[in-house]
């Protein structure tokens, strides 16, 4: 049941029944390696997302069975499930509604009412929630200001016969990566995808705000061709030029975001050093979701 499981896209109230019927008898198997690992190695899943899994599938059962509510939702994907454990928190009776429908929200849908729930909690938000809006609306600008193709095509310099997609939401959990966005484009029938994450900054940069971003950068730049820090245009990218180079960042640019404007700041100097772009290649599962034809 296990084995592939992510490749072959088994139903998470599968694969959440055969962990539990893996560790009913103990946390390791006779070799004494947890089973959380073991299952990690047949799934494709990392452990982290497992432990997501079966966290969140639980809580939804538990929901479900106290209200008294259809369990047909467990067939869900599991960050939709996610998304409205978090909505039962804020507003049980928006998340029993969305349980009780028969239609099917989408992740970024649940996102909206998830948000909506959370501003109609009004004295409830903290001060770290309402710093969370503003950072999402600065990743909503970020989107409506490069989801231009000419915009994008001049931004990762393509010449107008390069094939170009539409940009996109990054569409859920990869083990390795988590960009806001995303783009793919084809050169001489070969795939690339350029990613885009937004810096969220409320003052100057300072040094701590740019190594946690360079840092990030590093693992998550090497799956792409492309990858490129999204700043408001009034920030100095001093820190975060010389930690690029610094570091060896080959393929991460700098791209500036004003009200009027988009400019590509800092452009990558050439492929990354160390190139993980084969790594996602493989995983045609999640190449599908991206909408990407290797």
């Amino acid at each position: 049941m296990l084995t592939d499981a992510r490749s072959r896209e088994v139903a998470w109230p599968l694969i959440v029944e055969a962990l539990r019927d893996l560790s009913i008898h103990g946390s390791v198997d006779d070799q004494g390696r947890p089973w959380i690992e073991v299952a990690a190695y047949l799934t494709g899943y990392s452990t982290n997302h497992l432990r997501i899994g079966q966290r969140t599938f639980s809580s939804i059962q538990t929901f479900i069975e106290l209200n008294g509510l259809k369990n047909h939702a467990l067939e869900w994907p599991i960050s939709n499930l996610e998304v409205i454990t978090r909505i039962a928190k804020t507003n049980p009776e928006r998340a029993k509604q969305i349980l009780s429908g028969d239609g099917h929200h989408s992740l970024r849908e649940l996102r909206n009412l998830y948000d909506r729930a959370r501003s109609e909690a009004g004295s409830q938000i903290s001060a770290m929630s309402a710093g969370h809006q503003s950072a999402k609306e600065f990743t909503k600008k970020i989107f409506s200001e490069i989801s231009n193709r000419d915009v994008l095509r001049k931004l990762l310099g393509l010449d107008l016969d390069v094939s170009l997609g539409a940009l996109k939401l990054w569409p859920g959990r990869y083990p390795y990566v988590h960009p806001d966005f995303y783009v793919d484009f084809s050169i001489n029938g070969q795939a690339h995808i350029a990613a885009f994450e937004g810096l969220r900054f409320f003052g100057d940069v300072t040094s701590q705000v740019a190594t946690k971003a360079a840092l990030k950068a590093a693992v998550e730049a090497t799956f792409f061709s492309q990858y490129y820090w999204c700043t408001p245009s009034w920030v100095s990218i001093a820190d975060l030029e010389a930690l690029r180079d610094e570091l060896g960042l080959m393929n991460v640019g700098i791209v500036a975001i004003s009200e009027n404007k988009v400019e590509t700041v800092l452009r990558p100097l050439g492929p990354s050093l160390h190139d993980r772009r084969s790594v996602l290649s493989k995983d045609k599962a999640f190449l599908r979701r991206l909408g990407v034809q290797s």
